[in-house]
């Protein structure tokens, strides 16, 4: 394989997205990261994403596309794909591969591209679509919208040529889905080298103003519903009549947090529970590597790259059980697992602060867990991906080009050339 990437050479790749910067999640998260990887390796990539108003690029090679506001905290834009003309000129723009991250209107363009140009194209189903329904106004909870949610994501999904899934619990989900094209398990990667040490340590405690014993539980990310950060809030009530100097710490921005925000100023705990917004992903190593423990009580993870990067710092994790923690969090090794309970996710935790050993055990644990997702991993196994789509499409078309029409012509003709009398004697073919 490697030695068929050196004669195909550089790759010219369109990654294709509803969600990118200055947006921040997992998925644009993920994307730059790759965007980054694949040009360090010598291909040229292109971006295709909706357009932010008053938000500039700093980077080349980013299509932006018209777009309208769906969202507005956080605010979120869908792109439209404008008239016939604008959309055909895209497609006339040459590439030897597309990467597909999305299913909406920017995923639809992905489709259309590679049908137009004959090219081959790859999708990476990053999202559980149907734990995400709640989103879509009045009728988000139906049992009619969770069908057409299923639905979507079967039929999205086998638009790809080849799937990409993060993790094997989504393998599983579009097996269960039905999804009949080639899947792949390729785990998201991050610059490990990043989050092995703090620029700043200690910066965040200063900022809080919380002493170097006072334990600080951590979560990073989103903060939407689904995320459950309201369990940790109630799980936190307990454990600070245990541990009275531990702190909570949110790091991230989302629909959610008004609403948890004005639930901490109603408890007694409230000055021992901390909102950062969104924060710099430079200074992230500095506030991973002050906290002690990081926390999730979300279930419709997939792979989530903030416990990469928790796990890279060396932190112990505390988790809802989850499907999407395999190989990241080993259960009495560098964290634990805990059914949707308040009070055992809540005495996990206690248990596990009282036991200072047992943490710095399981954060050089995490450390060790957190070397099998490096960018330069995720990279190649993409490349190697690439290459093997890119041969196949072109035998596809070679031996498609060599077969004269009329043979291809001849299962739809040869019911009109065989007499009905004894057509009707012929077994049937089967229709595909």
């Amino acid at each position: 394989m490697e030695q068929q990437l050196e004669q195909i050479g550089s790759l010219r790749i369109g990654l294709f997205s509803d969600v990118y910067l200055p947006q921040i999640n997992g998925v644009s998260i993920s994307l730059q990261l790759i965007s980054e990887g694949l040009k360090n390796r010598g291909h040229q990539v292109t971006i295709f994403a909706p357009r932010f108003p008053g938000y500039k690029d700093n980077e080349p090679n980013i299509m932006r596309l018209p777009s309208l506001k769906y969202m507005n905290n956080p605010p979120i834009y869908v792109a439209v794909l404008g008239s016939p003309r604008s959309t055909w000129s895209l497609t006339r723009k040459h590439f030897d591969v597309l990467h597909a991250h999305s299913p909406l209107s920017v995923g639809l363009l992905a489709y259309l591209t590679a049908s137009t140009k004959r090219l081959p194209l790859i999708y990476t189903y990053h999202t559980s679509i149907t734990d995400y329904t709640h989103y879509v106004k009045f009728i988000g909870n139906t049992s009619l919208m969770k069908y057409g949610a299923r639905w979507f994501s079967s039929t999205t999904t086998n638009l790809g040529d080849q799937i990409i899934v993060p993790s094997p619990k989504f393998e599983r989900l579009l097996l269960k889905q039905k999804v009949t094209r080639p899947i792949h398990v390729i785990p998201n990667g991050i610059d490990l080298s990043r989050f092995k040490t703090a620029p700043k340590a200690g910066d965040l405690r200063n900022r809080l103003q919380v002493s170097p014993d006072a334990p600080i539980l951590l979560t990073v990310g989103r903060m939407d519903p689904e995320k459950r950060l309201d369990f940790i809030i109630d799980a936190f009530v307990k454990i600070s009549k245990q541990i009275p100097n531990a702190q909570l710490v949110f790091a991230g921005d989302g629909s959610a947090r008004q609403g948890l925000e004005e639930k901490v100023n109603a408890l007694d705990v409230k000055n021992k529970i901390h909102f950062l917004g969104m924060v710099k992903r430079d200074e992230l190593p500095n506030v991973f590597h002050d906290a002690t423990l990081f926390l999730s009580a979300s279930t419709t993870e997939v792979h989530p790259i903030s416990v990469i990067e928790a796990i890279a710092s060396g932190l112990p994790l505390v988790a809802v059980q989850d499907e999407a923690f395999e190989g990241m969090l080993e259960n009495d090794m560098n964290g634990y697992l805990t059914p949707l309970d308040v009070n055992v996710y809540a005495d996990t935790i206690i248990k596990l602060l009282k036991d200072k050993k047992k943490i710095e055990a399981f954060g050089k644990h995490s450390a060790l867990l957190s070397e099998k997702y490096s960018i330069e991993g995720q990279v190649k196994s993409l490349e190697k991906l690439y290459t093997e789509a890119i041969l196949q499409n072109w035998r596809g078309h070679f031996i498609s080009n060599m077969i004269p029409k009329q043979i291809k012509e001849f299962p739809q003709r040869i019911d009109k050339l065989i007499p009905k009398q004894i057509n009707d004697l012929l077994p049937r073919r089967k229709k595909k």
